[in-house]
């Protein structure tokens, strides 16, 4: 089945968003927009990538979200902008029935119990994914394994992104240390070492990290993991903006029929959940059949 879509915000990763999802044979990318004042407004998305098929977008303004959904008829949206414009969004998509992926970074508490009211209130399906490569939510989930294995060993998170990058620490940063906040028992505004000063000394039970804002470095995260006589640290290196992309169509994928406030692991399990099935029905044909 194919399903009508959205995309939201046409920078860097949302233009290799878009460029994979008109090429998908499951999404039919019927809509982009693009924040008010936009030169891009009104203009092809042909301008900006290239595509072989005969679909033919012109770039909306997102004050004009409302009309363009009942143009349209989008089932889905993947939201790639700020928190601010995403959650004006999700305002006009909630009330419209559309499921949403968001994949903007940078949300504080209070904006993220708004996304989870506007799930509850509008019956939708939604994804929330600070950093929605798989490649990061793998890592995630190792280093949850680790520190449940080895809890008496000091934690350190190190993120290197592009200099243009708005929040310092990246909100996956962010999201690693709250997961090994719950796992330690800690509350992570207690616990929690940004940019730890030169000064002060590291608490046992603290998790430090550091950020680095350098030239055009798609994204780097390393979890360190040290004892009194041994180390081990945990890498995922960002080479394209293509792994965004892919996170984002699987999460588009998931959430087109679903209602509740999902995350990416919540996807990436699914997915194995599905294949494991897949491997389970396969495997009770061939031995019914021999």
């Amino acid at each position: 089945m194919i399903t009508k879509t959205c995309l939201l915000g046409l920078g860097r990763t949302g233009t290799v968003v878009a460029e994979q999802l008109i090429n998908s044979p499951k999404f039919d990318l019927v809509s982009v927009v693009a924040k008010p004042g936009s030169s891009r407004v009104g203009r092809p998305l042909r301008e900006f990538i290239s595509y072989d098929n005969d679909n033919e977008v012109t770039i909306a303004n997102a004050y004009d979200l409302s009309n363009e959904f009942e143009q349209k008829r989008f089932k889905v949206a993947i939201d790639f902008t700020a928190p601010e414009a995403t959650l004006k969004n999700a305002h006009v998509l909630a009330e419209k029935g559309v499921n949403i992926v968001i994949g903007t970074t940078g949300f504080n508490n209070m904006q993220l119990h708004e996304l989870k009211k506007l799930v509850e209130e509008y019956k939708i399906g939604l994804v929330y994914a600070p950093n929605i490569s798989v490649g990061i939510n793998l890592l995630l989930s190792m280093v949850k394994t680790m520190a449940r294995l080895i809890p008496h060993y000091d934690v350190e998170i190190t993120e290197t992104c592009h200099r243009d990058e708005k929040d310092s620490p990246s909100g996956t940063a962010l999201q690693i240390a709250d997961e090994l906040s719950v796992i330690k028992g800690m509350a992570r505004n207690q616990k929690l070492a940004i940019g730890r000063k030169s000064s002060s000394t590291k608490e046992k039970s603290e998790i430090g990290i550091h950020s680095i804002r350098a030239g055009g470095n798609v994204g780097v995260h390393k979890v360190l993991f040290a004892g009194e006589a041994d180390e081990i640290e945990i890498t995922h290196r960002s080479y394209s903006r293509a792994i965004f992309a892919e996170g984002a169509l699987k999460a588009a994928s998931f959430i087109s029929n679903l209602k509740g406030f999902f995350h990416m692991e919540d996807v990436l399990l699914f997915e194995r959940m599905d294949r494991d099935l897949r491997v389970a029905a396969n495997r009770l044909y061939l031995n019914f059949n021999n």
